[in-house]
């Protein structure tokens, strides 16, 4: 009897596991959302990274991505590159985009931005961060990083390290 019970537990929750995935399943991510934002991560999805000083001519791609319905009109976003006191352009690093906004035209939802790294030593007493922070877009009902109090992914830190 036991047993029987047991076995009609495990299968309903079984089925309310489905009935779950099978109701979320979608290709459009931003139905889970009410707002429309931008964010900032690295390739892997993070909102920070760090970068090995010894690595030469490493490429890193970091992904501007905006989450909302098709827009009728490009988006333009804005965004600033805040280097620590640790850090040279042409020395520890080079940007491999200069521009410093992104348009997204009406169905791209995601766009690159690309830094290469350069080897060499870095003083652990300085500030040796790349900050890419989101500052503003052309349209201001799209929320800037995620949604909430705390704005996660409006900025993303990379530290260089030995």
């Amino acid at each position: 009897m036991k047993a029987m019970v047991y076995n009609r537990i495990i299968k309903a929750l079984a089925m309310i596991a489905l009935s779950c995935t099978l109701i979320s399943c979608d290709d459009r991510p931003d139905r889970m959302f009410r707002d429309f934002f931008v964010s900032v991560a690295d390739e892997t999805g993070a909102q920070t990274s760090r970068i090995l000083s010894s690595s030469n001519n490493l490429v890193m791609t970091y992904y501007f991505s905006l989450v909302s319905e098709e827009l009728k009109e490009p988006l333009t976003v804005n965004f600033d590159l805040q280097v620590g006191d640790g850090l040279k352009e042409g020395k520890d690093f080079a940007f491999q985009t200069q521009a410093r906004s992104i348009t997204f035209e009406p169905g791209v939802y995601k766009k690159p931005f690309r830094i290469n790294y350069l080897s060499n030593p870095v003083d652990d007493s300085k500030d040796n961060t790349i900050k890419i922070i989101i500052t503003s877009t052309s349209d201001p009902s799209i929320i800037i990083g995620y949604p909430g109090p705390s704005a996660k992914y409006s900025t993303h830190t990379i530290t260089k390290y030995n």
